[in-house]
């Protein structure tokens, strides 16, 4: 199996006989899960802060003047943002969140919970962005005033590496073959926390789950 190759290769590494390397792709495959429950928390956390700034950023931007528009940015937004939500020939933002509908229809905030961290990453401008771009404008006019410390790229870049290092977690991807990017998910995570909510920054500084998750790294 490839995924279990990829443990035995590394324990051979580190390991003498056959049983000694056996034990250690053991020990890094439950370790392997152990860091993917580590990052989901910590990656997750972010999520839900990217979530709610985007959110309550555009609901400030759309309904205040001179657009005046209504707080449900997802529904009826106001330009440039109807070029993210309504783009043409594709589908509206609002179709693409997993909502249970079972009950009664989704409103504004069953939308947002059901968007997924790519999409929320998605909607900030990408590096080589120009002034023009629909999603530069937002940054300058709903989103960058209210980001403490990071510029444009930096936030849009720290975001892309969370989001992508929870979904390798998610997946159960081996993050054994990570483990700078690791370091860098846990500082990134902050840097982000503090970015949108200094407070949250200093707790997810103190909350040092990733960290102490590498310390137990079997193969040393």
């Amino acid at each position: 199996m490839p995924r279990r190759s990829t443990y035995l290769n590394l324990a051979k590494q580190h390991g003498d006989t056959g049983t000694d390397i056996d034990i250690l792709a053991a020990h890094l495959y439950v370790w392997n899960g152990f860091m993917a429950s580590v990052v989901d928390r910590t990656t997750g956390e972010v999520e839900v802060l990217l979530r709610n700034f985007i959110d309550s950023r555009f609901r400030e931007w759309n309904s205040s003047p001179p657009r005046n528009g209504s707080p449900d940015w997802l529904e009826h937004p106001e330009a440039p943002l109807t070029q993210l939500v309504l783009p043409e020939g594709r589908s509206r933002l609002a179709d693409l969140a997993h909502c249970d509908s079972s009950f009664s229809p989704p409103n504004h905030d069953d939308y947002v919970a059901g968007l997924t961290f790519g999409i929320w990453v998605h909607l900030l401008p990408k590096p080589h962005a120009g002034n023009k771009n629909p999603r530069v404008v937002l940054w300058n006019e709903a989103l960058g005033p209210h980001v403490h410390k990071l510029n444009r790229v930096e936030f849009q870049q720290y975001a892309m590496l969370v989001k992508d290092m929870r979904n390798r977690a998610t997946h159960r991807r081996p993050l054994i073959k990570d483990i700078p990017k690791l370091e860098k998910t846990h500082q990134f995570s902050i840097e982000l926390a503090k970015a949108i909510n200094p407070k949250m920054g200093v707790w997810m500084r103190s909350e040092r789950w990733i960290p102490e998750a590498l310390k137990q790294f079997p193969a040393k």
